[in-house]
């Protein structure tokens, strides 16, 4: 099945009874497996597919499997430190942030942005929490840097303190194993906190992949919000050693989009589960991973 067959609604009844019938005979090998699910800013901002995301994560939940949602803000980031006049500057596609930014941004994705997908799901008949990376000491993170390039030169880079952004160094999963037990939908925005209470903004991608190896998780679902990454990928199908090998060769490019990747191998490898890369631009597009020929693109242990 095509992405643009689902994307101009193009998919006869008799395609979409065959999904079903197929994801219905397949979802019950997932009773009591935890997805760990990272939502994207297409998808929160977009109403059709956030409704349609918040009600497959109940229907995964009435079902029996265990979902952990993970998301990002990006856009409404943006919007908020236009509001407020801020300018950002980014590197290497990542936003310098200074400490100013730093509160705007844990504000955008702890209040607001977190606290609109817990209603939701709990809107739509799930009972969902909130938290981010500083509850139960849930994610310690550390700074990190990133090389520069001046003048376009091949041999001279320059180091560049990022300020307050970070990556995950440990995950503490006991909250969320209680919160699993209790039986609700936890929602994690990835703020995490350093050894000496320094506060960071983690990109979410990173922060779903830490999270996933420590719950053992055996799906992780990234909702993607450009549709041209997929295409980077030849098939639909990769193994870890085939696309450490693409990346290796320079076959795969695009920092961020590579940085995607290493977080899905890595899940592969540690947890022997399956990272899908999904188009968040089509309504409903979890149902379709429970098909043997989904339009993910889907990473694989060695095959």
């Amino acid at each position: 099945m095509k992405n643009s067959e689902f994307l101009k609604g193009e998919v006869s009844f008799e395609q979409k009874a065959k999904i079903l019938l197929e994801a219905l005979s397949s979802i019950p090998n997932f009773v009591g497996e935890t997805f760990v699910i990272k939502c994207g800013g297409i998808t929160i901002s977009d109403e059709t597919l956030f409704n349609t995301f918040v009600h497959n994560v109940v229907l995964l939940k009435q079902l029996g499997i265990n979902p952990v949602i993970v998301h990002d803000g990006e856009y409404e980031i943006d919007s908020v430190l236009k509001i407020l006049g801020i300018n950002s500057k980014f590197v290497n596609d990542i936003r310098l942030t200074d400490k100013d930014t730093m509160r705007i941004i844990e504000m955008v994705l702890c209040g607001s942005i977190n606290k609109k997908i817990v209603q939701h799901i709990n809107s739509a008949g799930g009972s969902a929490i909130g938290l981010c990376g500083k509850d139960g000491n849930l994610i310690k993170a550390e700074k990190i840097s990133t090389t520069l390039r001046e003048n376009g030169s091949n041999n001279v880079e320059k180091i560049l303190d990022m300020g307050f952004i970070g990556i995950p160094t440990e995950i503490n999963p006991d909250i969320l194993f209680f919160i699993e037990e209790s039986d609700f939908i936890p929602v994690i925005a990835p703020i995490g906190h350093g050894k000496n209470g320094e506060t960071y903004h983690i990109d979410a991608d990173g922060a779903a992949g830490a999270i996933a190896v420590a719950v053992s998780a055996s799906k992780m679902i990234i909702f993607s919000d450009v549709c041209e990454e997929m295409d980077k990928i030849d098939g639909r199908k990769i193994s870890v050693k085939n696309l450490n090998a693409s990346i290796n060769c320079g076959k795969i490019k695009g920092e961020r989009f590579v940085e995607k990747l290493i977080a899905c191998a890595k899940m592969v490898e540690e947890c022997a589960g399956i990272a899908h890369i999904v188009n968040g631009r089509i309504p409903n597009i979890m149902i379709d991973l429970f098909t043997e020929s989904n339009s993910s693109v889907s990473i694989v242990n060695d095959l």
